[in-house]
């Protein structure tokens, strides 16, 4: 075997080596990427539960704070905490005069 073939022995055997590194290496990327973008896909869906269930939240505190702000408001309309108001603001004006 001459020198020219040698040389073009061992060119050979790296390529081949280097195509099986490539190979190997390209099958590792892909499985690393594929872990990743399941990872994230399960990060988005606890975000996405998340927030859902933080709007379910927001949109239960709101209904009860329109209700609380109705019952409020018909409790100032009663006549039992106008009359309440009433009997209260005289010896109230009182004390303010008092103290002056």
């Amino acid at each position: 075997m001459n020198a020219a073939e040698e040389g073009l022995e061992r060119l050979e055997t790296e390529l081949r080596l280097a195509r099986q590194w490539g190979a190997r290496a390209t099958h590792e990327m892909h499985a690393t990427l594929v872990r990743d973008l399941a990872a994230a896909e399960k990060r988005a869906g606890r975000a996405q539960r998340r927030a859902a269930e933080a709007r379910k939240r927001a949109a239960d505190a709101e209904r009860r704070a329109r209700h609380a702000e109705r019952e409020l408001a018909q409790l100032h309309e009663s006549t039992t905490w106008k009359a309440g108001r009433a009997v209260v603001a005289v010896p109230a004006r009182l004390r303010r005069l008092v103290r002056r």
